[in-house]
């Protein structure tokens, strides 16, 4: 697995908000709703002798604007939902299969993963609108991260799109792993993995 996923398209920047964050307060805040059916969350992993894609359920979430500041933005997403793209029947199901075991996201005690906002700062000069810092909570262990996104708004519809590099290892997902086992050879697999995500939001 050599390569990355294919980006997701980058959003106009001359319709960003000018975002930072604060702390909340309900008066005067605008609370949007994740569309589930409109939005998309995907993953994309390597190992030495090849790769694999698929997309993971988004549950629900909630993001707050006050006085054109994101204040807040939380996501949940459904690992029971989880899906492989670049693989079908009998292959397809063995992979989904062994991902939701404990060997990768023990998805029998962990249902569900999330993203917690954290920090959010605008980056005019960047390729991406913002810069986001949040937690991220997969097989119950959090950790924080920092990432570009997109950050749109308009005419009530609230969109954030971008891609976050993530290091399975942190999250003790250990299968395959070169920082827990020597000498897997062919068998390594990376432990830094993609999580793309197109998130949209309607004004509730």
């Amino acid at each position: 697995m050599t390569k990355l996923m294919t980006k997701l398209m980058t959003l106009c920047a001359a319709g960003a908000l000018n975002l930072t964050v604060s702390a909340n307060n309900d008066e005067g805040t605008t609370r949007y709703k994740v569309d589930a059916a409109a939005s998309e969350i995907t993953w994309h992993a390597t190992k030495v002798t090849g790769e694999h894609m698929g997309t993971v359920g988004l549950l629900n979430g909630y993001m707050s604007v006050e006085d054109g500041e994101l204040i807040a933005a939380n996501v949940i997403a459904n690992m029971e939902a989880i899906a492989c793209t670049d693989l079908e029947g009998e292959w397809g199901d063995k992979l989904i299969g062994h991902l939701v075991s404990e060997d990768f996201f023990h998805v029998g005690e962990h249902k569900t993963s999330a993203f917690s906002l954290r920090e959010l700062t605008a980056t005019p000069d960047g390729d991406a609108t913002h810069t986001v810092t949040g937690n991220f909570t997969i097989r119950g262990i959090t950790k924080s991260v920092t990432f570009p996104a997109n950050v749109t708004e308009k005419d009530g519809t609230l969109s954030i799109q971008g891609e976050v590099v993530l290091d399975r290892s942190q999250f003790d997902v250990k299968y395959g792993s070169g920082s827990f086992f020597d000498n897997l050879g062919d068998n390594l697999i990376h432990d830094n993995f993609t999580v793309g995500f197109n998130l949209i939001a309607a004004a509730q």
